[in-house]
């Protein structure tokens, strides 16, 4: 650290001194101490000109002309000069135990030759007078030491309980009243591996450790998509979607002057951890169902290992977390293209995205719902990526008729083209292929909101800039996905969406029996979909009865029908999780939708034992544990080991 402080002050030093425009205080401390506030202002101005000249010239000259195979010769030269001076520096000082017998020997220097000096030193050629060193408030940085992927540092050396971590935070203790700032990067989840312990150094046991710094750059390269201002034509180019999320996909997107291919290749190594292809049982795999589905991850400790990873070396996003990681809240990011990059990835890896989830080794770590809802969501996108190969126009969005095609079974989906609305406004009582002509969807992952009023038309044009449906909150009244609908003309406003309102039931008691108390509850108006005072376009409700013993698609039609309503709405009643349902469930993909939809029911895996738990283990041991375990929650289900005393 000694080295590192010094050699660095030195070259900036000579930065000072061959390039022009850096400010030179000449005032003395005599001089400044009878300056006004105004005048000491505009000498504190200076020296923030002179540490952000001397910033930019010292990062110019370790970047200018690196590559990714190799450091630039300024770069080298710094470093080596760094690593000879500490040689120099440990060589001719006294070694000395450490605090005890485990830890790091110490080398002791003569008076004014320390780390704390090294650092005063160059805090003073930056802010000679200390004029940016406040008494109050926060402290000004002048000095920021960045350790990028230091969590290498966390490993313990042979036979020790001390690590280079540990160390290097002692050192950095000796300038912990200078204003040096120290920002450690990390992508790996090891943050309960940064704090020393106290056994180790006896000096850290007053020290706090600090809340890790989660936030990130997202969304500040993306373009401006205030209201009424673009189109659906717009939203879906390849540039557009590129600039959504991370900073990085923008600027690789300009970088590559527009080559798709490319641009998405280079999205799926990055999902991938740099690799091109999907390994079915992998992390891999769930990388791309998190980006598309918005999958969350249980909050037991293997469920959070597998998020770490998934932050770690897939592109989840770390929202926060506390010291210690003792408790961490990640998310799937709203990032277009890395959705798009995925649906690449899961098409050509010849399983749909059900099959992925339902065989996948961590499926116990992610939360499937109660509703049913993530069942839903996976044949919604499966009807949704299905219908992209009927658009004549190739773009990414779709026709609505084109997308409900995909979803219901082919008569289903013809009766529906003929229907008339169940309810309609003065003058709309025309068919569903007639009102929806002119109307499309364009999105290829999901939104989990948290906030019932974002589905209001207010905000609902701008999920569809972002290529995103919704599954709504815990509880919504209601409603439980949302897919957002526009004109195809026009810019994307509140006066121009619409939606498909879907509500999902899981209980056996829903069958293949239209219940209009469902569709009463998703009244537009009352879920917030259309203010009071907006003109409603026409809406689609469905209901998703996928508990239902019988398979079927009803279209409820009321015949006391008499007088004009308040909105114009299409009605459909889904029953079964069947094929002759749902025209996008093929044969292969019934068993595991079955399988995820009984899942989903469970709140947890307990009372199960998986053979990849224990390969050892016999399939009537396993039975029979499974048994005794269900012994213990009794009446929780129907099955006899819940009750046993009435079997």
């Amino acid at each position: 650290m000694y080295s590192l402080l010094t050699i660095l002050r030195k070259r900036l030093e000579t930065i000072a001194s061959e390039e022009h425009g850096i400010p030179v205080l000449t005032l003395t401390q005599e001089v400044l101490r009878n300056l006004s506030r105004t005048e000491r202002g505009e000498q504190a101005s200076l020296v923030i000109q002179r540490q952000e000249k001397l910033a930019f010239a010292f990062r110019d000259r370790m970047t200018r002309g690196q590559s990714f195979q190799a450091s630039n010769d300024y770069r080298k030269t710094f470093y080596k000069d760094v690593i000879e001076l500490a040689t120099e520096f440990i060589e001719g000082k006294v070694e000395a135990p450490g605090s005890n017998t485990d830890s790091a020997p110490r080398h002791i220097g003569n008076p004014g030759e320390g780390v704390k000096e090294a650092g005063e030193k160059l805090c003073w050629f930056v802010d000679p007078r200390g004029l940016l060193d406040a008494n109050t408030g926060s402290r000004w940085p002048l000095v920021i030491l960045a350790f990028d992927e230091y969590h290498t540092l966390t490993d313990k050396p042979l036979d020790r309980v001390w690590t280079l971590f540990s160390e290097l935070c002692r050192a950095l203790r000796k300038v912990v009243s200078l204003p040096i700032f120290s920002l450690f990067i990390s992508t790996a989840s090891r943050f309960h591996l940064s704090s020393p312990e106290t056994r180790l150094d006896p000096s850290s046991r007053d020290l706090v450790l600090l809340d890790p710094i989660s936030e990130i750059s997202f969304d500040d390269l993306a373009f401006s998509a205030r209201e009424d201002t673009v189109s659906l034509d717009r939203v879906v180019q390849l540039d557009w979607i590129a600039h959504l999320g991370r900073p990085l996909f923008g600027c690789y997107y300009d970088a590559l002057a527009g080559d798709e291919a490319e641009l998405l290749l280079f999205a799926r190594q990055k999902l991938l951890n740099g690799k091109s292809r999907i390994e079915v049982d992998g992390p891999g795999s769930l990388a791309c169902l998190s980006v598309r589905f918005a999958l969350k991850f249980n909050a037991d400790a293997v469920s959070r290992a597998v998020a770490w990873t998934q932050v770690e070396r897939h592109m989840r996003l770390c929202l926060s977390a506390t010291a210690g990681f003792e408790r961490v809240i990640t998310i799937a990011g709203s990032e277009p293209l890395l959705a798009e990059a995925a649906s690449h990835a899961l098409r050509t890896s010849l399983a749909n995205p059900v099959r992925h989830l339902a065989n996948h080794p961590d499926l116990n770590c992610v939360d499937r719902g109660r509703r049913g809802e993530l069942v839903a969501a996976f044949i919604v996108m499966q009807a949704r990526d299905a219908s992209l190969a009927l658009s004549a126009n190739r773009e990414r969005w779709v026709l609505v008729s084109n997308f409900m095609r995909a979803l219901l079974s082919p008569s289903a989906y013809e009766t529906l083209q003929e229907s008339l609305p169940t309810y309609w406004r003065e003058g709309e009582d025309k068919t569903f292929g007639e009102t929806f002509r002119d109307y499309a969807m364009w999105f290829n992952h999901i939104i989990r909101i948290e906030d019932h009023e974002m589905i209001n038309a207010e905000n609902l044009w701008k999920f569809i800039t972002r290529g995103a449906m919704i599954m709504c909150t815990n509880n919504q009244y209601g409603v439980d996905i949302v897919l957002p609908v526009c004109v195809t003309t026009g810019n994307l406003s509140r006066n121009t969406v619409t939606a498909i309102l879907i509500q999902v039931k899981n209980a056996e008691c829903f069958g293949c029996d239209v219940d209009e108390t469902s569709f009463d509850e998703m009244d537009p108006f009352r879920v917030g979909l259309f203010s009071d005072d907006q003109l409603p376009r026409p809406v689609i409700r469905v209901v998703f009865a996928l508990a239902s013993g019988k398979a079927g698609v009803l279209l409820p039609r009321y015949d006391d029908h008499h007088a004009a309503d308040s909105f114009t709405v299409f009605d459909i009643w889904c029953a079964g999780l069947s094929p002759d349902t749902f025209k996008c469930i093929g044969d292969d993909d019934l068993a595991p939708y079955q399988f995820l939809l009984e899942r989903s029911l469970r709140p947890h895996d307990g009372f199960d034992l998986k053979k990849a738990d224990d390969p050892r283990m016999d399939d009537s041991t396993r039975a029979a544990r499974g048994h005794r375990r269900r012994t213990t929650a009794p009446l929780t289900m129907g099955d006899s080991g819940h009750n046993l005393v009435h079997v």
